[in-house]
């Protein structure tokens, strides 16, 4: 008898696991709805992006720092890490989430392309994540109000970056929404010559937007090209529902309005060959992840090598699981929303971003900076008395 009420118990708790399992994204979304009008949401102050407080990562911009090096300038737009709940946007006094971006976001997803250039990485009113999974007004209205503060914060960069420096854009996951639609709506001809590569990452770009909003750009179809876009949304096995959202639910903005990508074609750029072949790829071609969670700006992680292979399918970037426990999606509630605390493929980016700025600067199309004056050798110039000039 005993047996029997253990044995359906266990049924009766698999049952329950198995609908929660089944029904979770419904209930974290539903828990992530602030439930109250975007229009009438007390929005959180604006970041003034003349102050260094108001940047994750900015380069010293004084005036005795000009650059001299034969780099690039790279603008970062970062991830969500804010799910929702109780406000549309980030919040400044957020200090949870502020800490999450330093801790997590800025030596996973920004540390990897300083080896391009000086990097830049807005704080901006980030929509919630809720926000992406939804089609209302008011969560498309939120989306909008946070690529507002990344096109401030864009036109500042573009102010502090020097005609003669290429550049680079990235953008991840949200981050990624804000590049596709600046690529579309804020880069004039003479930005278009500097630009080495843009980087559309975890967010889908379809290839009809090539037609229309993205028509001055190209898919970069080598790990050399230039003034094209690479954009790839990996996913590892088990995925299969996140993939689902990815290339049917996640909203695109084409020119006017946010509308569902819809199972549209979409761009996949392997990045182990840096090609659009819908080739296999063997891990062997991985230069590495790392999960840098934690780490210091300067500090140079170690990446782990030769962890997945990968393969475009369908606009998806299919990669093996890899070995490593870290570089995997965490097994918690509401994983597949969240931030990785790892960059799959932190070494391959690093690379490829120095390369693409390098072979910009050996176009030879950028103008040269003329030489400047060696400042230790010039002396001070006093102010001389009236009468030691009369004769």
């Amino acid at each position: 008898m005993n047996k029997k009420i253990t044995l359906i118990i266990t049924i009766l708790i698999f049952s329950v696991l198995s609908i929660f399992y089944m029904s979770s994204d419904v209930i974290f979304q539903n828990i992530q709805d602030p439930r109250q009008p975007f229009q009438t949401y007390l929005k959180p102050p604006a970041p003034n992006y003349n102050y260094e407080s108001s940047w994750l990562s900015l380069p010293d911009l004084s005036n005795k720092s000009i650059p001299s090096d034969t780099k690039g300038d790279v603008f970062v737009v970062v991830p969500s890490v804010y799910r929702g709940g109780k406000h549309w946007l980030l919040r400044d006094e957020d200090l949870r989430r502020k800490n999450k971006l330093k801790r997590i976001v800025r030596p996973n997803y920004v540390a990897p392309y300083g080896d391009a250039g000086r990097l830049f990485a807005p704080y901006y009113r980030q929509a919630s994540i809720y926000s992406f999974y939804t089609d209302s007004e008011d969560a498309l209205k939120a989306q909008d109000f946070a690529y507002k503060d990344v096109r401030r914060a864009f036109e500042y960069f573009l102010k502090k970056s020097p005609p003669e420096r290429p550049i680079v854009l990235v953008g991840h996951n949200q981050g990624a929404s804000h590049i596709q639609r600046l690529l579309a709506e804020a880069i004039d001809d003479k930005t278009l010559k500097r630009l080495a590569v843009a980087y559309i990452i975890d967010y889908p770009t379809p290839y009809d937007l090539f037609n229309t909003t993205l028509s001055s750009y190209s898919p970069c179809v080598s790990k050399s090209s230039t003034k094209c876009i690479v954009s790839f949304g990996a996913f590892m096995p088990g995925d299969k529902k996140i993939a689902k959202t990815y290339v049917k639910s996640l909203m695109v903005h084409d020119g006017e309005e946010y509308l569902p990508a819809n199972n549209r074609p979409l761009l996949c750029t392997n990045p182990l060959s840096w090609t659009l072949s819908e080739s296999y790829i063997p891990a062997s071609f991985h230069k590495g992840g790392v999960a840098a969670e934690g780490l210091d700006p300067d500090v140079k992680p170690a990446a782990i090598t030769k962890e997945v292979g990968a393969i475009c399918k369908d606009g998806i970037l299919n990669v093996d699981k890899p070995n490593s426990r870290s570089l995997r999606r965490p097994f918690i509630f509401g994983s597949k929303f969240r931030t990785l605390p790892s960059n799959l493929f932190y070494e391959d980016l690093r690379v490829n971003a120095k390369l693409r700025v390098e072979a910009t600067i050996d176009a030879e199309s950028l103008p040269v900076r003329a030489p400047s004056f060696l400042i230790d050798n010039i002396q001070e110039i006093k102010e001389s008395p009236i009468n030691s000039i009369i004769r």
